[in-house]
């Protein structure tokens, strides 16, 4: 989608405070927001954080708020193609000239603060919330929890969807340290809710120093699968719904905790039809997403951690069919677990550099994939080239897999998007 010039200069501006610069710490964006006066909104928050399942998380969560007939702002990142995916109204995307007046009212008032790019893009969230009389916000955490630029606001719920190794440099190399800054979203009296059924000893301790009420799956709430429908069962009540729309049996474990979420926000079990329009309509682009590429089925995903990439491969399986994996990642991921994951369902790996500051390098990924048994593994310039290269070796007897990071899964998007 091209930007009008005024747009494209922000963003440019942006693209400048390195979008991969990574410095966690609430006090420079609490001084501008300060400023700002977005402190103190006139909205609730529901805030998730986890390693994995945010995404559709949030995304379940606002769709049963808005059909609950609230007016719902949701703030997500990264984005595929479009900056204005990250910033939404009642599932529209915020305009050009909304992102302009955020971003220069954020600029006049910084006074010098330097700011990352995900402080910036995360006030100017808030400013056009605050702007639009919105109901309730919700908001993914970037990284972490405790230090992430969301979590300057206070939340109303949180929720953690769940823990795997991630970001080790910056949140820990083991499940205990790293649910420990998720749990930093916890507020004093107000409901914070796990949906990891093997949930770290610290989520709970953090809980009980701040205050916070856990609630927790597979304790305080639950689904059970049915067929052709699921049930959820939780502290408010019970519900017989649909099989979501995206794939996998995880999807209800994240529908759950949305469900949960906005029973804790409403104080109230939402209306029945409101949950199951939410999971009959969502769709999470890039997750277990299915699209049609020339007339070839592909399943698209941004799995990048080896928590994600079992979750792939469970829903994969191991059929009596050719798996294509057209695969690469960034240098901080764990690969090697990503790889291992899924080397028992993939048959051939065709991969390629990511035009990016952190792309892993190739001749170490082959290494990682050749280390695994792998039959076959193929080297491309682009995702595109090996997105091409599988296509051609597609039969009735073979599937496609997209899938590594937002960087492979966000050109593949962008070329199924209508031009204008």
């Amino acid at each position: 989608m091209p930007k009008n010039n005024s747009l494209g200069r922000w963003l440019e501006r942006l693209e400048q405070m390195q979008p991969d610069r990574i410095e966690l710490g609430l006090q420079r964006i609490r001084t501008v927001a300060s400023r700002c006066d977005l402190l103190n909104p006139t909205f609730d928050i529901l805030t998730v954080a986890g390693t994995n399942g945010k995404g559709s998380t949030v995304a379940y969560a606002a769709s049963i708020l808005r059909h609950s007939r609230y007016r719902v702002g949701v703030y997500t990142s990264p984005h595929f193609v479009d900056f204005n995916e990250r910033i939404a109204i009642d599932e529209q995307r915020v305009s050009d000239e909304q992102l302009c007046e955020a971003f220069a009212a954020i600029d006049a008032q910084r006074d010098g603060t330097d700011l990352t790019y995900f402080e910036f893009t995360t006030l100017a969230a808030m400013f056009v919330f605050q702007r639009s009389s919105i109901d309730v916000a919700v908001l993914e955490v970037g990284l972490g929890g405790r230090l992430d630029a969301v979590n300057a606001w206070d939340c109303s719920v949180g929720c953690i969807t769940s823990i795997g190794i991630d970001h080790s440099d910056w949140l820990g190399d083991d499940r205990e340290s790293i649910g420990r800054e998720k749990a930093g979203i916890a507020r004093r009296g107000l409901p914070l809710i796990c949906g990891d059924r093997e949930m770290p000893s610290s989520i709970a301790q953090v809980a009980a120093e701040t205050g916070a009420t856990l609630i927790r799956i597979g304790h305080d709430f639950d689904y059970r699968i049915g067929a052709p429908r699921w049930q959820y069962r939780g502290p408010a009540g019970e519900l017989d719904l649909p099989v979501p729309s995206i794939d996998g049996d995880w999807a209800m474990g994240n529908a759950s905790v949305a469900v949960t979420a906005c029973a804790a926000l409403l104080q109230r079990l939402p209306a029945t039809e409101a949950v199951e329009r939410a999971v009959r309509e969502v769709i999470v682009p890039g997750r277990m997403q299915r699209v049609i590429y020339r007339q070839v089925p592909l399943l698209l995903d941004v799995a990048h951690n080896p928590q994600a990439a079992a979750a792939l491969a469970r829903h994969l399986g191991r059929r009596s069919m050719t798996t294509m994996a057209v695969f690469s990642c960034l240098q901080d991921k764990d690969a090697a677990g990503v790889v291992a994951e899924l080397a028992g369902v993939v048959d051939r790996w065709l991969i390629f550099p990511l035009d990016y500051p952190r792309a892993h390098d190739i001749p170490s990924l082959v290494e990682m994939i050749n280390a695994q048994g792998a039959s076959e593994v193929e080297v491309f310039t682009s995702v595109i080239q090996a997105l091409d290269a599988a296509v051609a070796q597609f039969s009735e007897e073979s599937r496609i897999i997209v899938f590594g990071s937002f960087h492979v899964v966000g050109p593949v998007l962008q070329m199924l998007e209508p031009t204008d």
